[in-house]
């Protein structure tokens, strides 16, 4: 059902110290103090999902006094269960999972947000043309309350296309399961992001949809952890959000080192899809500062109210905390980053 990822991803040695990048040169106050444990669940592996990798590789998490230990669960459903059994202590998921469980009573909060808006591409075979050909076929998405799942019923309903009647929404999995779906023809449609969206176009197939250029603000991905741990180990989540966002000012700033790190999250040496898939989130999906998206949270309750009515009635400020993120820029640590990586203008 899931596996460390960093321990299967992290035999090949990338050298990054050796590169100059003067990560362990700076003080830390975070040295002197006793490594913390935590396991940090990831529901989709994908570019924006790279951060963790990236704070893992640079070692950013054990800067900051945190041993971490990243499992993914393919499934922001899944995810979201083993975080509620206090297993992992945070977990990078999306909004629609957070929500859900939420809804469902959890004590779940966002102390962060990582992408506000979809990466999505619908690509589909060079046959279809329209939204509307693809009635009577089936679209490949990773499951039922995750992000694809939103962005399919949000595309289609926009169209006038029942999803489950006119199109029929299939759970595949990971973005590389739904490639291979589409590449088999045993789907004519499938949601992906980069780098997949460009391998599918070296395929052969059409991007029906960018995501990505839509006027559409979603919480794509979000750092989740229970009201409880943030309570008991705020330092820890802190620390956390430290680790994370310093790796985004590592990954807009250090553009070489951080398609390395793609490449090996990825596990492709596709340079063209490489390239897409840092260029999207370097410049559009990531920002430099990880607040919540209220809007975002919101338009994904519109959504998920079109299977579960009680996601009517919730308000979407109840699972945001975003005190830590505060504190960063209260305390300057924000500016301090801001001065640390300089972004260049031109990734």
């Amino acid at each position: 059902m899931s596996g460390e990822i960093f321990k299967r991803l992290g035999k090949r040695p990338l050298c990054l110290i050796a590169l100059g990048i003067g990560l362990l040169l700076q003080t830390s106050l975070v040295n002197a103090q006793s490594s913390r444990k935590i396991i940090i669940g990831l529901s989709t592996i994908n570019g924006s999902s790279a951060i963790l990798s990236v704070a893992h590789k640079t070692g950013l998490f054990e800067r900051y006094g945190l041993q971490d230990q990243i499992v993914y669960f393919n499934s922001g459903t899944i995810a979201a269960s083993a975080l509620l059994s206090g297993d992992v202590k945070i977990s990078l998921m999306s909004a629609n999972s957070t929500l859900g469980a939420a809804i469902g009573g959890a004590d779940v909060v966002q102390i962060g947000g990582l992408t506000n808006k979809l990466a999505y591409g619908l690509m589909v075979s060079p046959s279809i043309k329209s939204l509307q050909e693809l009635k009577g076929y089936n679209l490949g998405i990773a499951g039922f309350g995750g992000a694809s799942d939103f962005a399919a019923n949000y595309v289609l309903r926009k169209e006038g296309i029942l999803p489950g009647k006119d199109v029929i929404l299939l759970s595949v999995g990971g973005h590389q399961e739904r490639l291979t779906a589409l590449v088999s023809g045993k789907l004519k449609a499938v949601l992906v992001q980069p780098p997949f969206t460009k391998r599918a176009e070296k395929a052969g197939f059409r991007r029906l949809v960018d995501f990505s250029s839509l006027d559409l603000e979603f919480q794509e991905l979000a750092y989740t952890t229970t009201r409880s741990y943030l309570k008991a180990d705020r330092e820890a989540c802190l620390n956390f959000l430290k680790a994370v966002t310093e790796a985004t000012y590592f990954f807009k700033s250090h553009k070489n080192e951080t398609k390395t790190i793609l490449a090996a999250f990825l596990k492709t040496e596709d340079q063209d899809a490489l390239e897409e898939a840092y260029t999207v989130n370097a410049r559009s999906l990531i920002p430099e500062v990880p607040y919540s998206s209220l809007k975002g949270l919101q338009n994904t309750l519109e959504v998920m109210a079109f299977r579960n009515p009680k996601a009517k009635d919730k308000d979407p400020r109840e699972v945001i905390d975003d005190s830590l993120v505060k504190e960063m820029e209260r305390s300057g640590f924000i500016a301090h980053l801001r001065k640390t990586y300089p972004v260049p203008s031109q990734q």
